[in-house]
């Protein structure tokens, strides 16, 4: 798959999943800006808690991308590398756009 291509869930076969991965879905880009929102804020805890929250719903929603995404926001924090959360954010951002239901 291109690395600009869209990025569907490991679980797009399953039925039981359908809604609850489009609902994840519609909420990505909202929750993406909203850590950078809070990096650029200064409220750092905050955005930290936020990427740690999504790295765990990624991976239980099918979409280990976007776990690894939000591993790195969290991370960078954690190390207080915040130019390098900022990149991070703004990288997960524009990953949550390529992710469909």
């Amino acid at each position: 798959m291109p690395d600009d291509g869209p990025i569907t869930s490991e679980f797009a076969d399953d039925p039981d999943m359908a809604i609850l991965i489009a609902d994840f879905v519609a909420s990505l880009p909202g929750r993406a800006r909203a850590i950078l929102d809070r990096i650029d804020q200064g409220a750092t805890e905050q955005a930290r808690t936020m990427a740690h929250q999504l790295k765990g719903a990624g991976g239980g929603y099918g979409f280990p991308q976007v776990t690894d995404a939000a591993r790195a926001v969290d991370l960078a924090i954690r190390e207080h590398r915040l130019d390098d959360a900022h990149a991070a954010a703004q990288a997960l951002i524009t990953l949550c756009a390529r992710v469909a239901p």
